[in-house]
């Protein structure tokens, strides 16, 4: 049976129960398997090969997505690169009102694409991917806003020579994206690119790519054919092939610092810019001077719990003062068996299900690590839970883990989950020196009520993302990027679309004439 777009969404949206919404959302994945977005229209792609998709929850395959190779990228490159020169020639104010008329109507499928989002990705509808569907929207109605924005500067000359430079579009932009966030990372990479007058062709990460799909489906309805494209396929194979195609000019990246390491080699051989928003082992220190109750209500927030700690920003490393230690973490331990494990298509769920068995193994492996050190104890979690229904999920307790050694690679590595180290300290310039003591530099917050200590720790954190009194995600107009292996370049604001989408032409016209 053939399901129509019209029809799953009207189903998602009367589905009053997590069994009725998981149905209609399955539905939609099962009509869109085997397709791409490419040319204006889902269609099916030139390999013959496929990829299977899994409910994190259940384990069970919910549809098959195309494992493009070269043939399809060269394709889908070639139709995007057609598309380009008209594209970029639109008036911007023009481009950002057609942006602005398919957010609208992302918008209107918003409550579908979250359900589609949360069947794949595994992230609870009600905390995470409701929430994301809203501020996919919200960035890209943020970046249709800006046509203004894209403009040079007049540079003073000698006399009768009018210099100034110009912002022009890049071309075709390949765009890679992780399973975390997909609504929100596709939406951090299509609206600036095609608000500056670039294509765009994206990969979605292989084990959360329908919720994508759909979103470029919707965005076939309102923008002229060949500028917003998708395909699907292993980061290894398509992936490396969109970053190595000669006709894309632009990769923005989002994932783990390793790949990124490896699409910026990519790229330097043909010597195009590469925005790369990579991991993060983020310090959360909290004041003796803090409010308590605040500061737990903090480092629960910065756990990401709605993305089962999935996040590069999640605030993995805390560090609590001695004198208030145990009135924090007390309140710590006591809130997180509050936070509901279960069904992420299910409203009353609050932590969903972690992406995939190997993402879990990979969890648990690093738990075994503190166990196996002498000295380091679980204060929380460390298990998985019993699901009732969800036997074959993949889901994982929030573990608070005390006394590792620094040199731990519990302390050290990315590990992407519901984990994250505890410890207590004493001295400022110490903690201060431990929290700079990574590989990564993404993001940092600190609890105080003092004033001159927030800024002295702003001054000296090596972080590109830093909050004080607050652990909030990143949004729209709010630059977001990080320093060391987290990544370069920024992303979300009007800079990060102006110097990292276009690129800057000098033109000099000289008004005397011929030369003497």
């Amino acid at each position: 049976m053939t399901i129509s777009p019209e029809t799953a969404v009207h189903e998602v949206r009367r589905g009053r129960s997590s069994q009725e919404r998981t149905a209609a959302a399955c539905g939609e994945a099962r009509r869109l398997s085997g397709r791409i977005v490419a040319n204006g229209t889902l269609r099916a792609a030139l390999t013959d090969r496929t990829i299977e998709v899994e409910n994190p929850a259940t384990g069970a395959g919910i549809g098959a997505v195309p494992r493009c190779g070269r043939e399809d990228v060269d394709a889908v490159v070639s139709l995007a690169h057609t598309a380009w020169r008209a594209w970029s020639r639109r008036p911007a104010r023009e481009r950002g009102a057609l942006l602005m008329r398919a957010a609208d109507r992302l918008e209107e499928e918003s409550e579908a694409l979250a359900c589609l989002s949360a069947l794949e990705t595994g992230n609870a509808l009600a905390t995470q991917a409701r929430g994301e569907a809203a501020t996919m929207v919200d960035i890209l109605r943020f970046f249709a806003g800006l046509g203004g924005e894209l403009k040079g500067q007049t540079v003073p000359a000698a006399p009768g020579v009018f210099q100034y430079t110009r912002r022009e579009s890049m071309g075709v932009v390949g765009a890679i994206i992780p399973w975390n966030a997909p609504l929100m990372q596709t939406a951090s990479k299509i609206g600036p690119a095609l608000m500056a007058g670039n294509t765009v062709l994206l990969k979605p990460a292989e084990q959360a790519p329908f919720a994508v799909l759909r979103i470029f489906e919707i965005l076939q309805e309102v923008l002229p054919e060949g500028v917003a494209n998708c395909l699907t396929g292993l980061g290894e194979e398509a992936g490396r092939f969109l970053v190595e195609h000669p006709l894309v000019r632009k990769i923005t990246f989002t994932g783990s610092t390793g790949v990124g390491a490896e699409i910026l080699r990519g790229a330097a051989g043909k010597i195009v810019p590469v925005t790369a928003e990579l991991g993060g082992k983020n310090p959360n220190i909290v004041m003796p001077d803090a409010d308590p109750r605040r500061a737990a209500d903090g480092i629960l927030r910065g756990l990401r719990l709605q993305r089962q700690g999935q996040s590069c920003s999640a605030g993995t490393r805390i560090y609590i003062h001695d004198d208030i230690y145990d009135t924090v973490i007390d309140r710590v331990i006591e809130a997180i068996p509050a936070f509901r494990i279960g069904d992420p298509l299910d409203e009353r769920t609050q932590v969903g299900a972690i992406i995939s068995r190997e993402q879990l193994a990979r969890i648990e492996r690093y738990v075994g690590l503190a166990r196996d050190t002498a000295g380091a104890s679980i204060l929380c979690g460390g298990k998985r839970p019993v699901v009732q229904g969800f036997e074959n999920g993949n889901f994982y307790t929030t573990t608070l883990i005390e006394g590792l050694p620094v040199s731990s690679e519990v302390c050290r590595d990315e590990i992407f989950g519901p984990v994250a180290t505890v410890a207590r300290w004493h001295d400022f310039e110490e903690v201060l020196a431990e929290a700079n003591d990574t590989n990564f530099g993404l993001a940092a917050v600190i609890w105080t009520q003092n004033l001159a200590r927030a800024l002295d720790f702003v001054d000296r954190i090596e972080a590109g993302f830093v909050q004080v009194n607050q652990f909030s995600v990143a949004e729209a107009n709010i630059e977001y990027g990080g320093a060391k292996m987290s990544g370069m370049g920024r992303e979300l604001s009007v800079e990060s679309m102006v110097q990292h989408f276009t690129w800057s032409k000098t033109v000099l016209i000289n008004g005397n004439g011929a030369e003497e």
